[in-house]
């Protein structure tokens, strides 16, 4: 769960979360609190992918999976994604197309910036662990597999300070989000030269607002964020779906 908390609603009505720390707790999930409907997901960095509970009571099957560290993805990412219908990939997704680089294996944590930016990514660094990879934009995935981005309109992106360099990846399919769900830190802790604030400006340029922040950031500095597309009138939530499901 994200540090706004669930993605869909949970209630009585439409069903509760079926994880048992969150049984029979109502939920008001991001996209009714917003009131934006959504069609489809495009997710990257996705681990034990523990969010798939949230997108399939969304939008069904309609998400897209990415994961760059392959043991994750082949152990983790991929089995869930397949039990649950969608489509997934393991890629290195970044602003551009076949960069050589290191991707270091830290679990939740795996990054291309092997900043050591707290004790617990530090610890988790130490043996310097990587392995070789072949960057790809996420637009040239799509491309290459044919995806229909008509029907994907949320993009959600945890990736250990990469967030910027894949939405500059993504840019040809902007166009078609409505809700972007970023990981930023207000002072830029994985030292990519992409602060919270950055990142805002450069959405802010391409049509997005910032919508929500988490109160992690008082605190800790960093969490999540919510960004709308503010060029177009968005679809209201449709709480109908759920009862469909």
């Amino acid at each position: 769960m994200s540090k706004l908390g669930p993605y869909a609603s949970y209630d009585k009505e439409t069903g509760f979360h079926p994880h048992p720390l969150h049984d029979n707790i109502n939920y008001v999930g991001s996209f009714e609190r917003l009131n934006v409907d959504v069609k489809g997901v495009i997710h990257v960095g996705m681990y034990d992918f523990v969010e798939h509970y949230c997108y399939t009571k969304l939008v069904g099957d309609k998400v897209i999976g990415v994961e760059a560290n392959k043991f994750v993805y082949d152990t983790m990412s991929k089995p869930i994604a397949d039990r649950c219908g969608y489509l997934s990939f393991n890629e290195c997704v970044y602003s551009e197309d076949g960069v050589e680089k290191q991707f270091f294996l830290a679990n939740d944590c795996s990054t291309l910036n092997p900043v050591a930016y707290s004790n617990h990514l530090s610890m988790k660094l130490r043996d310097g662990n990587y392995v070789d990879v072949t960057t790809k934009k996420l637009s040239t995935l799509i491309e290459e597999n044919n995806i229909d981005m008509d029907q994907y309109d949320f993009l959600n992106i945890d990736a250990e300070g990469a967030e910027l360099e894949i939405l500059k990846g993504f840019e040809d399919n902007l166009k078609y989000i409505n809700m972007i769900f970023l990981e930023t830190s207000l002072d830029d802790r994985n030292k990519t030269g992409a602060s919270h604030d950055i990142i805002v400006e450069w959405l802010k340029e391409r049509n997005f607002s910032l919508a929500e922040m988490s109160d992690s950031y008082q605190d800790e500095r960093w969490g999540d964020s919510i960004f709308l597309r503010n060029d177009r009138e968005l679809e209201p939530f449709n709480k109908e779906k759920y009862l469909l499901k």
